[in-house]
This record gives C-alpha cells, structure tokens and sequence, in this order.
C-alpha cells in the first residue's frame, strides 16, 4: 500500500483537488481532518466540476469510499472486497485513522519483487480482454465520458476506422485539459464540443498476444499504466484485445 496518500481537509475547494489531480496523477485523493477519514475523490469526481472557480469544497464533492480495509486484513480478502465493486483503490484504516491506500499496482509491484519470472510463462491471450470497447479520434468526448462513467471505464483505446490503434483517451487526459462536467454535457447543436483527437494521448504503448503477462505487470508497477492494449502485430497494429490492473491481478493471485 501507499502508506502516505495524498489527502485533502474537507474545505479544500474542488479546484484545489483538480488541480492536485493534475500536478500528480493521483487517481484518488482521500478526504480527512486529524487523520481520520471523511470520504475519497476519485476523478470521476473530480471531473464533474462543473468550473475550475467553483466555490464547491471538497467536502461537497467526496463520497465514501466503497470498500474501506483494515491493515490486519490479508490482502487475498481485500482483494476480493474491492474486484467486487470493480474497485481499484481501498483507504486503509485501523482505530479510525488512516494507515494508507491500498491499489491493485501495490499488489502487482510486490508480486514482481518477491516472485521475479513468475508471470513470464503467462502470455498476454490468456488473460487479456478481447474485443474492447473503443474510441474513434472523431468521436464527441461528451459520449465517451458517458461511457466512462456508467461502465466504470478509466480510459478507451482509439482506434482509426481500420481498427489500427492510434492512440487512448483517458479521464486523466480530460483532466489534463482542463474538462469539466459543463464541457461535456452537451452534444445537441451546431456546437457539439471537442472531440476525442483533441485530449487523447497519441503516444501509447502497447504489447502483442504473445507478450508476456510479466511484461505488462512492470508497465503497470514502473509506469503507473491502467491498461495496455494488445495488438495483432506491428505491421497492422490491429487492436485485438486489452490488459488491465485487474487481469493481472487476479493472475497474481490465481483466481
């Protein structure tokens, strides 16, 4: 775990958050006075600000975390508590105060250090997600941020109308940018908003099915990387599947 997560008071303004968000690349800032938890800001959240001058505070906008661990539970039950939900990150809390922050990358980073080689056997079409969702460069980001939130998704791929994989579009590319919920609501009318090609990053990097599972685990532990798309080859870069946090955890873990 993170024993020293970035953490906000509740009259922090949203704009404060954001903009920790942005410097950082912090996915979730926890909310707390006097070390004892109040609630967490995930960036969903912090992207549905509506303006960066909002007088929203931090306490407006937070949520209680869905799954909140105890730093004597064994990670194989924290584990299963937060795949659950679809949950990537758990506060740590013992005696009402917070000990740290728990991701999926602190599980997988402890894995490669302990058990070097373990998941070089493992080839990316084993495990990998076939046939992710997408983005297209000209798709409205209004539509894709709706995705976005009612899939839980953190970020699509973007594949060109050959299925060749161009780039991906991520919440905290929206961030980046300075988007918020005003920004995005709206597709109606002759101004129908930015569209993908405007946040997304173009630079990506990505692996092929025969790749293996450890190659991917050190993108996410050395990287910090949420997914890594998986490509026919080369040549085509055809996207033909998807890697995540989550895959490579339950490999970890044998589930």
């Amino acid at each position: 775990m993170d024993p020293r997560p970035l953490s906000v008071p509740p009259s922090s303004s949203a704009a404060t958050v954001r903009r920790i968000m942005r410097e950082t690349g912090a996915r979730v800032v926890l909310v707390a006075h006097e070390a004892m938890l109040d609630g967490w800001i995930p960036r969903r959240l912090a992207l549905l600000v509506t303006s960066r001058k909002t007088t929203a505070t931090a306490r407006d906008i937070m949520e209680d975390p869905p799954v909140i661990v105890s730093p004597s539970e064994s990670v194989a039950s924290a584990l299963e508590s937060m795949l659950r939900v679809d949950e990537w990150y758990a506060p740590v809390v013992g005696n009402g105060m917070i000990a740290g922050l728990l991701g999926l990358e602190h599980v997988i980073a402890e894995h490669l250090r302990l058990n070097p080689g373990h998941l070089a056997s493992i080839r990316l079409d084993e495990v990998m997600s076939r046939d992710p969702l997408t983005a297209s460069p000209d798709d409205f980001i209004a539509s894709i941020w709706r995705i976005m939130v009612e899939r839980k998704y953190a970020g699509l791929p973007v594949v060109d109308d050959r299925g060749r994989l161009v780039g991906i579009i991520t919440q905290y590319d929206l961030l980046r940018k300075g988007y918020a919920r005003v920004e995005l609501t709206s597709e109606a009318g002759q101004h129908r908003g930015p569209r993908v090609r405007e946040a997304m990053t173009y630079t990506v990097h990505y692996l092929y099915p025969w790749s293996s599972l450890e190659e991917a685990a050190r993108l996410v532990a050395e990287r910090g990387y949420g997914r890594i798309p998986v490509v026919e080859d080369e040549a085509s870069r055809r996207l033909v599947g998807i890697v995540d946090r989550e895959d490579i955890v339950r490999a970890v873990m044998g589930w």
